[in-house]
């Protein structure tokens, strides 16, 4: 079976981040381009839409298994999947393993700035205080596994072995490779997508999904049995909501989110 040039590039760029981890610029515009189908338009770069499919990569194509899952697929099926996986994380930003998350990013940051292998380190009682990870105690362990390994460690080794020592029989994903730098660099916009998506009631995510797909908010309203004024509402909700969290994002920013919520564009 032929496969059109888009699914051959991504797939091509899916099975090198396997092999070495890298995924770069021109393979995130090709996975955004699959995720958001044949749609075109303005707002390319909104910080919303990016934020989704952040958080898309985070929770099916950084784990190995859910990587793997869609490699061994045909190409036809990876689309489908993909798009489909992809709608789930409209559904529900909740993220189903939030602590791994969030211990990685205090993590990462430790690492950023461990330039050399500590002398001397102790690990820590644990990592958490008051229900929360410690940036304390979470440096401390990083520096005591750089000790015990004579290395610095990546990212995603560190946060394996911390959470193999503090959280037992806990069934996290195995990730072999890191966030790509190109993630890394979007991270603000995923953290805006989850908040606002936090917020939003099941209708409005409805709406949010049914706009992106390309849809008209009045077209929506007809088929959810709303009126036309509440969708409306229901849409200057969402604007006023990018608003407020793009508050200190640039002009061009806040137009181009804005733009993704409003005219269905990726």
């Amino acid at each position: 079976m032929s496969a059109e040039p888009e699914i051959r590039r991504f797939r091509q760029a899916l099975e090198a981040f396997d092999r070495t981890g890298t995924f770069g610029e021109n393979d995130y515009r090709h996975l955004r381009s699959l995720v958001a189908g044949t749609r075109s338009g303005r707002g390319t770069d909104g910080d919303l839409l990016d934020g989704l499919v952040n958080l898309f990569f985070e929770r099916h194509l950084l784990p190995d298994a859910r990587r793997k899952e869609l490699l061994e697929l045909e190409d036809d099926a990876l689309v489908r999947a993909v798009r489909h996986r992809f709608r789930q994380v409209l559904a529900d930003a909740q993220d189903e393993v939030r602590p791994y998350r969030a211990l990685r990013a205090q993590v990462r940051f430790v690492l950023e700035r461990l330039t050399e292998v500590p002398g001397e380190a102790d690990w820590p009682p644990r990592l958490t205080e008051r229900d929360h990870f410690s940036s304390a105690l979470v440096e401390q362990a990083v520096r005591a596994l750089a000790r015990d390994r004579s290395a610095i460690p990546t990212a995603a080794e560190a946060t394996q072995e911390l959470l193999s020592r503090y959280a037992e029989g806990v069934a996290w994903p195995v990730e072999s490779q890191d966030v790509p730098e190109v993630l890394r660099r979007r991270i603000d916009g995923q953290r805006l997508a989850a908040g606002i998506l936090r917020v939003l009631t099941t209708d409005e995510k409805e709406l949010l999904r049914h706009v992106l797909d390309g849809g008209g908010v009045e077209d929506w309203a007809q088929d959810s049995g709303v009126s036309r004024a509440t969708a409306y509402r229901m849409l200057s909700r969402l604007k006023a909501l990018c608003r407020l969290e793009f508050a200190a994002r640039s002009n061009c920013t806040q137009l181009e989110a804005l733009a993704a919520l409003r005219d269905a564009v990726d």
